[in-house]
């Protein structure tokens, strides 16, 4: 047998050929890559919020304190205790207009300015909370519970409201996912049998209603109340017309195994921003439920195996969006020149 002779590349052509083949192999390009990377903690986070903009990041890694940062400072301006309370803190919020969050345990609620870090209230519940929202300014508070009543309370008066509209079936049926609206007239709750409701808080009034096949795991507002995006724990994403609950898309997953852990609406741009376990955060167009772009955040590097839930997002810009994951991470990530010009 011949001994074969070495084949001579051209050093250009072999670094393109390097290139190419890290690209298939990684499936990543620079456009893929954060822009902005900020680590919020070392360890797994439990629970993580943005504000509506972005400008706000509420960090949970168990029992108090919460660390608030913002944008562009280097360390935490506010850190939150929640009382005596020596329990984890699993549930954050904060409102539309992003100046008053929420920080809760099991069985405890606290209240919180954005604007200053004064507590503005806090509050010890008789039954364990599933879910909670608030109004713009934290006029009204929207709390979701393991026994599927939900209570509507206005901060200011005291008025309390207690929404049964769950609890029709002879099976209990805990609240997985609340939202307020801005105005804190409207509130969409969802329960363990899939079932999704907007009711008044004025009166407890259903105006709208629809059902998923699987339990729900997460409903959402759109910021003029005129949308609303539901999500199932198949990953079943749906969006719909209010008040009527009418379908106006199904998102177009191309893949399974993932569940849907938050989500924001822009209806001027005609854009719903997700977030799912699995690392996933994706951008998608409202109203034909197609997938416009996609991302991975990042994962925690001492931990395996390695992946993270993308706990919360937002539109942070005209061509940027935001996440903050279960590893601890707040990136930021560039939209697609295609993507930019639609959003415009």
């Amino acid at each position: 047998m011949r001994k074969p002779k070495p084949i001579k590349m051209p050093t250009r052509a072999l670094t393109m050929l390097l290139c190419v083949t890290f690209l298939l192999i990684t499936g990543c390009d620079a456009g893929d890559r954060p822009v902005s990377q900020n680590r919020y903690a070392k360890g797994t986070v439990l629970a993580a919020q943005t504000s509506t903009n972005g400008r706000f990041t509420l960090i949970a890694t168990g029992p108090s304190p919460v660390q608030v940062w913002q944008q562009g400072v280097p360390e935490p301006i506010y850190r939150w205790y929640q009382g005596e309370s020596n329990d984890d803190i699993l549930l954050l919020t904060t409102s539309p207009d992003s100046q008053t969050a929420a920080t809760a345990t099991q069985t405890t609620v606290a209240v919180w300015s954005l604007l200053n870090g004064e507590n503005r209230g806090f509050y010890q519940l008789e039954q364990p909370l599933r879910a909670l929202a608030l109004s713009d300014n934290g006029r009204h508070l929207l709390l979701g519970y393991q026994d599927g009543s939900v209570e509507f309370v206005n901060l200011s008066s005291g008025r309390r409201l207690v929404f049964m509209g769950h609890l029709q079936t002879e099976q209990q049926q805990r609240i997985n996912s609340v939202d307020l609206s801005a105005n804190g007239r409207y509130a969409l709750t969802a329960s363990q049998d899939g079932q999704v409701l907007l009711w008044q808080t004025t009166d407890a009034a259903i105006l709208g209603q629809w059902r998923h096949e699987n339990s729900i795991t997460l409903v959402r507002l759109g910021p003029e109340g005129k949308l609303a995006f539901s999500a199932d724990a198949q990953g079943q994403g749906e969006l719909h017309h209010l008040p009527s609950g009418l379908l106006l898309s199904r998102l177009q997953i191309p893949y399974r195994g993932q569940t849907f852990v938050s989500a924001r609406l822009s209806p001027d741009r005609n854009q719903l921003l997700t977030g799912s376990t699995s690392r996933r955060l994706e951008l998608w167009q409202l109203d034909n439920g197609q997938q416009l772009q996609h991302w991975q955040v990042g994962t925690h590097t001492k931990l395996r195996p390695a992946s993270a839930m993308v706990y919360d997002v937002a539109f942070s810009g005209a061509r940027q969006v935001y996440s903050v994951s279960s590893s601890g991470l707040g990136e930021t990530w560039n939209l697609d020149s295609k993507d930019s010009r639609e959003a415009n």
